[in-house]
């Protein structure tokens, strides 16, 4: 019985060990993802568009963590608007694949009611605001944006 017990010990032990292991390299890829989308983030906001889009296009096709594909999407879609040459049909795409995952992803029905104003989709983007209104409500700082936007 002792025998038996030790031998089940070592191997329960022996793939505790195992597995620890293997996560730690899995922790440390996940890491580094997070913390390439916080930089990305960092980026928007410093208005370094360019930088920030090379970031989030290298995290395409990478499992996200800490953050959604729709946050992906857009925010490589707000960068490309935002961009010094912007590329609306880009942005609208990159947005419309966050609102494929998250119809109800508030930053991207803002920012693609922004841009259906931009390129003078006035009724699409009335449309945006509407279903904001529905999914942030009246009072959200999205809908007050997009709101003011096109009044």
């Amino acid at each position: 019985m002792k025998i038996l017990l030790s031998s089940i010990f070592l191997i329960l032990s022996s793939l505790a060990f195992s597995a620890g292991t293997n996560n730690s390299a899995s922790d440390d890829q996940d890491a580094s993802i997070t913390k390439d989308f916080n930089s990305a983030k960092k980026l928007i906001y410093s208005k370094k568009y360019e930088k920030a889009l090379d970031i989030l296009i290298s995290l395409e096709d990478k499992q996200p963590i800490g953050f959604s594909k729709a946050d992906l999407y857009n925010y490589l879609g707000f960068a490309t608007r935002k961009k010094n040459n912007p590329n609306y049909e880009d942005a609208e795409k990159y947005y419309l694949l966050a609102l494929s995952i998250n119809a109800n992803h508030i930053g991207a029905l803002e920012y693609l009611g922004e841009l259906y104003f931009e390129t003078n989709r006035l009724e699409q983007a009335e449309e945006l605001l509407i279903k904001l209104g529905s999914v942030a409500g009246k009072n959200s700082v999205e809908y007050k944006e997009l709101f003011d936007l096109l009044n």
